[in-house]
């Protein structure tokens, strides 16, 4: 197949959409007047203040900033103006169905870029992919950096270190047998990059000098999993290996993240001296995370990207659940609503993620459930989290801060990401209503600005793959 073919309406759009909504180019001075300022540090609210930018760089913040006369200014007075968004947590090619494996098989980049762009489209302006194809994520990301491309700003890890593919036993396994072992081999090895199955055969020095050469190939975080994935049960690596692992990691430059979803797992990471736990709120169906273990986060300053869902879908999982195999989660979504009680209550520092990608509307007008207040759908998943953590009592400035300046600093990249304040890259977003007031306001998106630059907001996804694939028609109650 020629990929050219695909190539040329996309960057026909691209091109289209870099033309910013009102002109402001990014070298020019932008002001922001009359706004409510949330900043994304804690700090109170500031009332009729300006957002002063310059080079895509915020220069300055406050009620008495001088506006130059030659600034192109926006008048956003009864606006509120908070960081732009962040998910600690996405897998922007989630879409692993095996149609989709083989339809787009060259065209992964594509959606990546898709989905980059729903999320920019819905406030957010970083996200951090935790599992996918890295040649994909890579160059989807190479090109949002390099302005051909619009899109939320991509952080990546490429493989989960110890999984296999989307045609392993973690995954898709199931399907292996009615495809090519070419095609099975070709498609693991996209996303496992020599990471795969195979390291828990290996020894510690050996899983070592794996990663180290893994890390070499321009990822921007390393991920690992202390658990399974399809037997969450299973513990993935033993101690000694998990921590060269995180040594590698750390040689690299690199925060190292850890898989977990038990209560084991979660506690044979924190040791092992990782930075983030992904989704360490889930400890299983049946058991909450001890005290002792929630101390230990707090202590040690671990932040935990959590799942967090409504009580609405909450409340279907127990309708459906054990009836409807997409409810399989249940019992460990209602134990980690729990988790997440417990850490909010405990002072542990929590990161919003979701786990999702782009969703497809034929695999959605097909499910049986659950179906309420979706958690996987970008660009709806990180809304329904953010009432999520509003349901169990999080303090509004940490709802914030959750999905902003706990994300940028977990990461390491707070020192230009995650606030609004003097130096931070001006990554902005202009909401309708007060979200200290009711997190449903972080809906209320009017204008999304990245890099200093407005956003066509209107024009993304500039070329869908997935989302515009035509849903089936209801059928009639005769049919």
């Amino acid at each position: 197949m020629d990929r050219r073919r695909h190539r040329l309406p996309l960057a026909a759009g691209v091109a289209a959409c870099l033309l910013l909504s009102n002109g402001i180019a990014r070298a020019d001075t932008l002001a922001l007047t009359g706004g409510t300022i949330i900043d994304g540090t804690g700090a109170p609210p500031i009332v009729d203040a300006t957002v002063l930018v310059e080079e895509g760089r915020i220069v300055a913040v406050g009620p008495d900033v001088a506006v130059p006369a030659d600034a192109r200014t926006l008048d956003v007075q009864g606006k509120y103006l908070i960081p732009g968004l962040m998910d600690a947590n996405v897998h922007l090619m989630i879409n692993i169905r095996l149609e989709t494996l083989i339809k787009y098989e060259d065209r992964y980049d594509e959606i990546v870029l898709e989905a980059a762009q729903i999320a920019l489209k819905t406030g957010q302006t970083t996200v951090f992919d935790t599992w996918g194809p890295l040649a994909a994520l890579r160059g989807a990301r190479d090109a949002i950096n390099a302005g051909e491309a619009p899109g939320s700003r991509i952080y990546l890890a490429g493989n989960i270190i110890g999984f296999g593919g989307p045609l392993s036993p973690d995954f898709l396994g199931a399907a292996a047998p009615f495809l090519t072992k070419t095609f099975v081999k070709r498609i693991n090895e996209t996303w496992e990059q020599g990471t795969g199955r195979d390291l828990m055969w290996m020894t510690p020095d050996d899983v070592r000098a794996t990663v180290a050469e893994y890390a070499g190939k321009g990822m921007d975080f390393l991920k690992y999993g202390a658990s399974g994935h399809t037997d969450m049960f299973f513990i993935q690596f033993s101690p000694r290996v998990q921590r060269a692992i995180v040594e590698e990691g750390h040689k690299a430059g690199m925060t190292v993240q850890a898989h977990t979803t038990s209560v084991e797992s979660l506690d044979m990471a924190i040791d092992a001296g990782i930075d983030i736990v992904t989704h360490g709120d889930i400890s299983g169906p049946q058991v909450p995370i001890p005290d002792e273990t929630l101390k230990k986060l707090v202590d040690r300053g671990i932040p935990v990207s959590v799942l967090p869902i409504t009580q609405r879908r909450i409340d279907e999982y127990a309708q459906i659940h054990p009836r409807v195999p997409g409810a399989i989660l249940a019992p460990y979504m209602k134990i980690g609503r729990e988790n997440q009680k417990a850490m909010i209550e405990n002072g542990v520092t929590m990161l919003l993620s979701t786990d999702a990608g782009v969703e497809n509307p034929v695999v959605a007008a097909e499910s049986e459930g659950p179906n309420a207040d979706p958690r996987t759908k970008l660009g709806e998943g990180h809304f329904n989290a953010l009432a999520g953590l509003e349901e169990l009592g999080m303090a509004p400035q940490e709802i914030l801060r959750s999905a902003t300046s706990h994300v940028a600093a977990a990461y390491r990249v707070d020192d230009r990401l995650g606030t609004l304040e003097p130096g931070k890259t001006a990554d902005i977003v202009v909401l309708g209503k007060d979200p200290l007031r009711s997190a449903a306001h972080y809906r209320e998106v009017e204008m999304v600005i990245k890099d200093g630059a407005v956003v066509n907001l209107d024009a993304l996804p500039v070329a869908p793959v997935i989302s515009s694939i035509p849903a089936p028609a209801t059928p009639s109650p005769r049919e």
